[in-house]
């Protein structure tokens, strides 16, 4: 495994740091299990992903499903990044972060009545609508809603190129029998039958084709049907002004080479040539990944034969990847282990599941004990986010680190403040 270090997450004096602050020390003021993330990686990641994308005119909306903390949501906008958004709860979170509404697109396969009349009276830039269903509900709501002196709903739609990427089976989007997008034929068709809408504007198609993909091949090939679909809406008289080609970018977990942003937008540049409008992409994990840690407490080395168990005090209810896609985090000591001498062990959280387990034989200090501190990397994407309660479990704070500076950005959501939401029963 190659670790994925940064200059902002190391070890400073055999401890780990994230920038100027020490995680020992963290771990001190807030109790384990929190996740920390690092300001200036997040901030080194958007300008590496604004250098790529703005020289060929891409732009760039933040997939927030990835961490939708407000703290991070804030500094995104400040940089003049748009957000894609799959929920009214993102819509708000984006709203309340001070995105602006005409960059904020609204994805989703099941977007409901309410969201999509909170989007239309919100006046967000774009729909990306995933059914013909979909599209019918948003024309009626659109012309309900209509007061005569707003443009119609600019609306793209996200179809399902039938492309086939190497990736985790629970994280493909993009091929027939996945319940995203709309079947290529269908599309043409959607495209004559709302040709003359009063109140919405069919303007462009959208694809994603799955998530952590670290080969050109896929995309290109997505991108070459959609191109060749956007040529034949166009000779049947639509319009075709916006290509949203998503996100999935692949990130380095200890096991990949990263798919960088500078080679997806060289890819994108040859692949949309000629193509007179806008042209989108929606990193998320790209961005944020690899800005946060979990830091986790040893709770016991239980001796067991062949392979020893280390009993953190995380657990698959604060860091879901591992039990949902057999995702590896790399895992490390605070404190450094110095001698090189280690011990495989079998990493596993204190809830009551078998799937509640971290690795599989994973080599660590061979004299790890109780109240050891170790880190899960790569926990700044789809790992906070998807935090939860089971087992009457506290949900864990976050904590956003900017030099020697470091800020409490989401409290410890305890049993007892859960509990309010259940003591006052109300009758219905």
């Amino acid at each position: 495994m190659t670790f994925p270090f940064t200059k902002n997450i190391h070890y400073q004096n055999q401890s780990l740091s994230i920038e100027g602050c020490s995680i020992e020390a963290l771990a001190l003021k807030v109790n384990t299990p929190f996740y920390v993330y690092s300001q200036a990686r997040l901030l080194d990641n958007i300008t590496a992903c604004k250098a790529a994308f703005d020289a060929h005119n891409i732009q760039i909306h933040y997939a927030v499903k990835a961490n939708c903390n407000l703290h991070i949501l804030q500094l995104i906008a400040s940089q003049g990044i748009g957000v894609d958004l799959v929920s009214g709860g993102e819509l708000y979170r984006a709203t309340k972060a001070g995105v602006q509404a005409e960059k904020m697109v609204f994805s989703g396969v099941g977007k409901s009545r309410s969201e999509l009349i909170q989007a239309i009276n919100m006046h967000i830039g774009q729909f990306n609508v995933e059914s013909a269903e979909e599209l019918a509900l948003l024309a009626t709501l659109a012309e309900d809603t209509s007061d005569n002196t707003s443009r119609k709903l600019q609306v793209a739609l996200r179809v399902n190129p039938n492309v086939v990427v190497n990736t985790h089976k629970n994280i493909t989007t993009g091929q027939k029998g996945n319940k995203f997008g709309i079947d290529m034929d269908l599309a043409l068709t959607l495209f004559e039958h709302y040709a003359n809408h009063p109140s919405i504007e069919l303007v462009g198609l959208a694809m994603h084709i799955g998530s952590q993909i670290f080969e050109v091949a896929p995309y290109r090939e997505a991108i070459q049907k959609l191109r060749l679909l956007a040529t034949k809406i166009q000779e049947k008289g639509g319009n075709v002004s916006v290509l949203d080609l998503g996100g999935g970018f692949g990130i380095n977990y200890g096991e990949n080479t990263p798919l960088d942003f500078a080679t997806i937008a060289h890819v994108i540049a040859e692949e949309t040539k000629g193509f007179r409008g806008k042209v989108a992409v929606e990193p998320g994990r790209s961005l944020v990944a690899d800005i946060g840690l979990l830091v986790s407490r040893v709770n016991y080395v239980k001796e067991s034969h062949p392979t020893p168990f280390l009993i953190l005090d995380a657990a698959m209810n604060d860091l879901m990847r591992p039990a949902l896609y057999q995702a590896s985090h790399p895992i490390k000591e605070v404190i450094q282990n110095t001698t090189s001498a280690t011990r495989s062990y079998d990493i596993v959280g204190p809830v009551c599941e078998s799937t509640d387990i971290f690795a599989s034989k994973y080599p660590l200090d061979t004299n790890i004990k109780a109240g050891d501190l170790v880190t899960f990397f790569c926990a700044g994407a789809y790992s906070a986010v998807m935090s939860n309660s089971y087992n009457s479990r506290d949900i864990v704070p976050e904590v956003f680190v900017n030099g020697q500076n470091a800020t409490l950005v989401r409290e410890r959501i305890t049993q007892e403040a859960l509990l309010q939401y259940e003591v006052n029963a109300k009758p219905l």
